[in-house]
């Protein structure tokens, strides 16, 4: 049996996916932003642990970090929290004077990353919205671009993947499926995306042996877009999350 921690995972693929694991008996640990989405959480997910954090806070992440640490080691760790899109959030300046979408979708799985004890599969939830997205940095902290996000994204599994060899580090595009970010009038249901992510998590089905940077949807491994494989982009940015949160990036 595994082990696996999911963020954002109080609805959507990332409950989905929690749900297959815990019925499968594995271990899951679930995440909610507050205590009223942990509690229906916990209700759809009993045997799972849900641990509450808005990621919109770097303190609130640095705990859950903690937290979710204390409950480890994970085989797998899903980073699937992810806002934009119409969210009320989506152009959210939050206290520390950051965009919410940035502290969301880029800067929370880079604290946690760093924070908690390597699994032996890292996943960051990206989309096919990262093509196009801009790699420049320029004013990244307050940005509130969801494409330059899920690019941010892939740049974070790419550049873990060159100093992490021990661990396999995935970027994933679901596909544009029926969830609350995508909309009740995406083509694709949950269905597909989540049980390959539950075989992957596990460490099975046809995207356990891939390489570690590489990008792949339910249908496949796909092309990233280019900007993604910027090395120096990569540093840059890990270098920014560093300096925005305090947390450095384990040897």
């Amino acid at each position: 049996m595994s082990r696996i921690f999911i963020t954002g995972s109080s609805d959507g693929i990332g409950l989905a996916t929690g749900k297959l694991l815990a019925s499968q008996g594995h271990t899951v640990i679930l995440h909610a932003r507050n205590a009223e989405r942990a509690a229906t959480t916990q209700k759809a997910v009993p045997s799972a642990k849900v641990l509450i954090g808005d990621l919109r806070s770097i303190n609130e992440t640095k705990e859950l970090g903690a937290q979710a640490n204390a409950l480890g080691p994970f085989d797998s760790i899903i980073h699937n929290a992810g806002i934009g899109f119409g969210a009320t959030s989506s152009r959210e300046i939050t206290a520390e004077g950051i965009s919410a979408v940035f502290a969301v979708n880029t800067l929370a799985p880079y604290i946690l990353t760093c924070m908690m004890e390597r699994p032996k599969r890292l996943l960051y939830m990206s989309s096919d919205s990262h093509y196009g997205g801009d790699n420049s940095l320029r004013g990244v902290t307050t940005s509130h671009s969801y494409g330059d996000s899920k690019l941010h994204d892939m740049m974070l599994a790419n550049g873990f993947a060159r100093r992490w060899g021990d661990v396999q580090v995935l970027s994933m595009h679901p596909g544009w499926v029926r969830t609350k970010m995508g909309g009740s009038m995406a083509p694709g249901g949950i269905g597909e995306p989540t049980r390959c992510l539950a075989e992957w998590a596990v460490g099975e089905g046809k995207f356990a042996g891939l390489e570690s940077g590489s990008f792949f949807s339910p249908k496949g491994v796909e092309r990233p877009d280019r900007a993604a494989g910027d090395v120096g982009k990569q540093d840059e940015l890990l270098k920014i999350c560093g300096e925005v949160s305090g947390v450095e990036i384990p040897e």
